[in-house]
Order: structure tokens, then C-alpha cells, then sequence
């Protein structure tokens, strides 16, 4: 299914040619990742799954990236892309004991570059980085989870309404080709 959604990302080859620091996964790295976290997160709908990795796949530029690099926001990341405030959550939420010793006595919004670094660190593993949008889905955006009239099977104006007022971002023919993809390759 990934294979399909993402097919450059199935070759073992990819990630040689994508290099950015480490941070390009191969659709063989991710499943594993992505499935733990759709039991984790209790996500079940088809509609949550396809709105989710075609959230992913284009912050990640599929795949190829862990952090932001454009324009280099430092401390955001994770497959998704998530700003600071959001990774700082995050990582407090799955880590809070190396969280409260990376942040230490600071408060999040004035964090520097250094505890930023440190902070998103602890959410960069596979496991975390490709859980981090099922983690939002459920608790940022939780209207939209388990919602009989959001994120309905095949949907792409459900879509679009998640990525600008659930995911609160701009929608993009970009975001729509992907999870036109992703929506045809997920079968259940």
C-alpha cells in the first residue's frame, strides 16, 4: 500500500539519492512505525489513516525529511512537520522525564536553539516521528477523530477541511495530488 502511495520510497535506492542528515526513511522503515501508532492512537477509519499519511508524506517530502529544513525553523519537525509548540507537546507527552531535563527550568516559548534541538531529538526515532500525526489527529484536532461526518472514507473535501482548520495550514493542488494517491493505494 505504501508502495503504491509512495512508490520512489520502496526502492532501496532512495534514500541514497535523498540524503538529508539521516532523516529519509524507505516505505519498509515506516510501515512498522505507522502501524503502531494507527493501534496506539486507537485510529481505525480509513478516512483518519489516508488524511493522516497524506499529511505526512507531504510535510516529509515523502519521506525525505525529519526536520525543517525550508526555511530552517529550528525545533520543528517529525514526519509532520510540527511546529515547536506542537514537538514540545509531544515529546513531554512520550518522554517527560529526558523532556523536563532537556528544557530544564525554561519556559517552551523562549526556549533557544540549543533546547530546541534537544527537545525534538527525543521525538525523531521512526516510532515517534511517524506517530506524531496520529498523536495529533487524536488529541489537537480530536474533533475530527471518531467523527461520523469528518475525515469520511475517500473524501478529499474532508480532507481540505482537516488541513485548514484541524491541521491549520493551506491547502495546496500538492496536498490534493498526494492524498489522491494515498487515497487509491490504501486498501482495506
Amino acid at each position: 500500500m505504501l508502495n503504491k502511495a509512495n512508490p520512489d520510497a520502496a526502492d532501496s535506492a532512495y534514500c541514497k539519492s535523498n540524503a538529508a542528515d539521516g532523516e529519509c526513511a524507505l516505505n519498509s522503515e515506516a510501515l512498522s512505525s505507522i502501524n503502531k501508532a494507527i493501534r496506539k492512537y486507537g485510529v481505525s477509519a480509513r478516512g483518519e489513516i489516508v488524511a493522516t499519511l497524506s499529511w505526512m508524506l507531504f510535510e516529509s517530502g515523502n519521506w525525505v525529511y525529519n526536520i525543517n529544513h525550508f526555511p530552517g525553523n529550528i525545533g520543528q519537525g517529525t514526519r509532520t512537520m510540527m511546529t515547536w509548540e506542537y514537538v514540545a507537546e509531544y515529546a513531554k507527552t512520550l518522554h517527560p522525564d529526558a523532556y523536563a531535563k532537556a528544557l530544564g527550568t525554561g519556559d517552551v516559548s523562549a526556549a533557544d536553539n540549543a533546547t530546541k534541538t534537544n527537545v525534538i531529538d527525543l521525538v525523531l526515532n521512526n516510532d515517534d516521528s511517524f506517530g506524531s500525526g496520529f498523536w495529533y489527529l487524536t488529541t489537537k484536532a480530536a474533533t475530527f477523530h471518531g467523527n461520523a461526518n469528518s475525515l469520511r472514507d475517500g473524501n478529499k473535501a474532508d480532507f481540505q477541511k482537516y488541513v485548514e482548520e484541524g491541521i491549520i495550514t493551506t491547502w495546496t493542488s500538492e496536498r490534493e495530488d498526494i492524498w489522491t494517491k494515498v487515497n487509491s493505494a490504501i486498501v482495506f
